[in-house]
């Protein structure tokens, strides 16, 4: 499998328009770990692994649009606990449009197959989140679709309006399975006002939740199907102290509104309830980098588990670039880079016919690395990352494919792009932290520690959200 993926990359034939790129992507890693299955600490066994994506991207850019489609397969082969390599499967595009002066549009899809990995690579260490994760050998299947759209109706006026899908199925592959299938859909709107050096902004939406948790007979828990309809508000305030500093805060409510009949418990009463959402950020940021510290509690679903949740999570994220390998120590995209993020969650459980709080998680990360980038194109890093859960006794009765384990692994990381220019990339899909908005990145910007196999920011492994 790894001979013909390297023939692959060598032998593909790039081409080049006025309009158009194709290129021929390859990232992956050579790693060791403490607890290859992520069980228990008294189960855990260690082993070493390769893991390997090869790929294609392919870019288009039109005056008024920008379109971007990626394909890979993720390889992964362990030295001890495999017969065969695990494969999966990714297929994703991203679009970026811009109907008036004033308007823009991103869309984008992406799909994969494939046994579920829980260690997070495809995305840089100062960008992965803290989560609660089903363990084991567990075959996964996700879908998703997003649609944003921004206005600029004045000089102080923007309005937003977004929509998204998610779908995720797992398989834990027993001989009588534990399955779950999970489908969140909605949608937001915003206004938001900017002074000079402060802006307000509110948020109303709301999502729709399926999840279908199914079990062999006989199993604790049983076979459960959840709807839930959750309606939410919220008001953000952004003030930049200077040109570096920034601080946010943001408040808000979700409505847990449980409905429809679950027919494996027909006989069970739904109670609605509301949960106060809220979190503070400071962040300090440059143009080639940034640091940032947050706290913040949100009602989300895990579809992983296909549960409803309430999160409380700290986060503490940097990416700085050391000027020690670079003549010009200001350069926009330094050579070497380091990146760590530091994250700590609690995960409560709701119960999807009382919407009571039944259970909790305790989750942990720490993920740290330098990545060095000689030449555009080509990316080389060493990262170390530990990974902690910890399930309440209740928690482990309503969710038992997510058990307590703990985690150390060391990777070696590479990511290659040949060619290394991309036409045009779309821009990043992440939130201002600044009133002015200065810190986003420009249309076609690379960012400040780029996978150079992706136009954009990588995304996670793992399932949970805002």
């Amino acid at each position: 499998m790894r001979a013909a993926a390297a023939t692959i990359f060598l032998a593909a034939a790039p081409a080049y328009g006025d309009q158009s790129s194709l290129h021929v992507t390859a990232t992956g890693d050579v790693g060791a770990t403490d607890n290859v299955f992520a069980t228990e600490r008294s189960q855990a066994e260690s082993d070493m692994f390769t893991q390997v994506r090869p790929g294609f991207l392919f870019a288009y850019d039109a005056p008024r649009m920008i379109h971007d489609l990626t394909a890979e397969i993720e390889v992964i082969e362990y030295v001890l606990h495999s017969d065969e390599p695990s494969v999966t499967g990714r297929l994703g595009w991203r679009g970026f449009f811009l109907p008036g002066p004033r308007s823009q549009v991103v869309l984008s899809a992406d799909g994969s197959t494939g046994q579920l990995n829980t260690l997070s690579t495809r995305s840089s260490p100062e960008t992965t989140t803290v989560a609660v994760t089903p363990a084991g050998a567990i075959t996964s299947n996700t879908a998703d679709g997003n649609e944003y759209f921004s206005y600029i109706a004045s000089p102080e006026y923007r309005l937003s309006q977004g929509l998204y899908v998610q779908w995720s199925g797992t398989d834990d592959n027993a001989k009588m399975p534990t399955t779950t299938n999970s489908v969140q859909a909605g949608g937001t709107f915003g206004i938001e006002r900017t002074w000079r050096s402060d802006s307000i902004g509110l948020i109303a939406g709301g999502s729709i939740l399926r999840l279908e948790y199914l079990a062999p007979p006989g199993a604790m828990p049983g076979s459960r199907l959840d709807h839930q309809a959750n309606p939410n508000g919220e008001l953000v305030w952004r003030h930049d102290f200077d040109k570096k500093w920034s601080l946010d805060l943001d408040g808000g409510i979700v409505y847990v509104n449980p409905f429809g009949r679950d027919p494996y418990m027909p006989a069970e009463k739904q109670t609605s309830g509301v949960y106060p959402v809220f979190g503070g950020l400071v962040a300090y940021v440059e143009q080639w980098g940034r640091v940032t510290v947050s706290a913040r509690r949100v009602v989300a679903p895990n579809l992983l588990i296909a549960e409803n949740t309430v999160d409380d999570t700290a986060v503490a994220q940097l990416a700085l670039p050391l000027p020690w390998l670079d003549d010009n120590p200001h350069l926009r995209l330094p050579k070497l880079v380091g990146l760590a993020s530091l994250g700590f969650e609690r995960t409560q459980l709701l119960d999807p016919n009382t919407s009571a709080l039944v259970g909790e998680y305790f989750a942990g990360r720490v993920d740290a690395g330098l990545a060095w980038t000689p030449r555009p194109g080509q990316t080389f890093g060493v990262r170390y990352e530990f990974v902690y859960q910890h399930a309440s006794a209740s928690a482990m009765m309503a969710v038992p494919i997510a058990p307590s384990f703990f985690r150390d692994t060391l990777f070696f990381t590479f990511a290659l792009r040949y060619p290394d220019r991309v036409v045009a990339t779309v821009p990043r899909q992440t939130d201002s932290v600044r009133a002015d908005r200065k810190d986003l990145a420009p249309v076609g910007a690379e960012p400040v520690v780029p996978d150079p196999t992706l136009p954009s920011d990588g995304e996670e492994d793992e399932g949970g959200g805002r």
